[in-house]
Formats: structure tokens, sequence, C-alpha cells
């Protein structure tokens, strides 16, 4: 469709062939409190058929923008609420209202990429798990050789916890380096698309990243001094056998 074009549009029991005279977005339709508001334009029509249909309504184009004392905002909108009640013609938006709908819609979003994050976080602690188990399995052999030249007890832990550190390391830093530039391009995109343009600061997740370094270097030297010991408890000759 575009302008110009005549459809044909049913209303209850009758048809009428209309003609479009314009299109419009209504999330790029102007008003005073930016494109994303929730009174942003939901209907568009010619100026003359408003008229017919609010005879009483000179003009359609003001809004009045009401400020007052904190210590009388109660009042003051509990009085604007009974004069707009009576009156099909009048609406009221207080701030309030806005405030509350921007709680709920950001709670929400912000639900629902935290369980996403903590998805993604639980998945890699698994697959961390999977990681180091197979790598010291894959290992035994290796190990086993080595105590039977000498390697203390005390020094195959230690390097096997060097390892882990440097594995976790290795990961945190790929973490830091990948994914801060990736998370504040993300987070300048889905804030304009949000707020109208507006940029939001990016605040980097100290918590989140904290945890994150505790449990990845937690885990590393909790699997690896596991590891050592059960190897400790099986012979030199059972395991090499076994990885024969």
């Amino acid at each position: 469709m575009d302008v110009g074009a005549t459809i044909e549009l049913t209303l209850g029991q009758k048809t009428v062939t209309v003609t479009i005279s314009g299109l419009f977005d209504a999330s790029k339709a102007a008003n005073g409190h930016g494109a994303l508001a929730m009174d942003s334009a939901a209907l568009f029509a010619p100026e003359e058929l408003f008229h017919e249909i609010h005879p009483e309504i000179g003009s359609f184009d003001y809004s009045w923008s009401i400020v007052n004392d904190p210590a009388k905002a109660e009042a003051v909108e509990r009085s604007l609420q009974e004069l707009v009640s009576g009156r099909s013609n009048l609406g009221m938006d207080t701030i309030a209202s806005h405030i509350k709908y921007e709680k709920m819609q950001s709670s929400i979003i912000f639900g629902s990429l935290q369980a996403l994050s903590w998805l993604i976080f639980l998945f890699g602690v698994v697959n961390l798990i999977n990681t180091t188990l197979s790598n010291q399995m894959s290992r035994k052999r290796e190990n086993s050789i080595l105590r039977s030249v000498g390697l203390t007890g005390k020094q195959l832990c230690r390097m096997s916890i060097t390892e882990g550190m440097c594995h976790a390391l290795f990961a945190a830093l790929t973490v830091v380096i990948l994914g801060l530039p990736i998370s504040m391009a993300v987070c300048g995109s889905v804030s304009k698309k949000s707020f109208a343009g507006a940029v939001v600061p990016y605040q980097f997740p100290f918590l989140q990243m904290g945890l994150f370094l505790l449990v990845l270097f937690g885990m590393e030297v909790v699997l690896s001094v596991w590891m050592v010991r059960r190897q400790k408890k099986q012979s030199l000759v059972e395991q090499m056998r076994a990885q024969s």
C-alpha cells in the first residue's frame, strides 16, 4: 500500500471505500515525552475528522504540564484526577506512572538477561570441570612415569595446580579482552533503541566478574588436588597398565 491507493474498510455492517492519505510509524512519531513514551501516537487522522468527532474541542495540538510543590503532590494529583474522571476528552499522565512502568519493564528485561547469564555461567563451570578432569585423566601415564623417576607428591600437586592456574588465567584474560568490547558495544546499541537514542554508560559487573574468577580459580585448585590424591591411591604399575 502507498499514498493514494484505495482500500475497502468494513465497519460493522457497512463497507466504505477510503483513500490512503498518509503512512506513519508509531515508534517514530514525536511527542512531548520522546518517541518511545506510553502516550506515543497510535492513530493519525485529518484534523477535520477530529473536529467533526469532538466539535467542543477548539484545538488538539496542546497539553498542560502541571508542576507543583512536592509537599502538595498527592492533594494536587487527587484533585486533578477527580476533575479528569468526569470528562471523556481529558486524560492525565503522571511522572509516577512513567517511573513505575519503566521500572517494571526494566526489571523484566534485566531478570531475563540475568537468567541467561547464570545459564552461561553454569555451562562454563560444567565445561571447566569436564576439561580439567579429561586433561588430568589423559596424563595419568605421564604423571606415573614422572613419579617413577623421583617426582614427589608435593611436586606433582604443585605442577597440577600451576597448570590449572595458568589455564584459569588464560580463560579470565580471554573473557575480559573479548567480552568487554562486545559488552560495551551491545550496551550502547540496546540503550539507543530502548531510550530513544540516549546512550547509557556501561558499568563493569565487578560482583559477577569477581564471583566468576573465584569459582574459576577455586575449581581449578580443588580439581587438581582431588586428581593428584586420587592418583596417589593407585600404584605406579596400576596406572601404567591402565594407560597401556
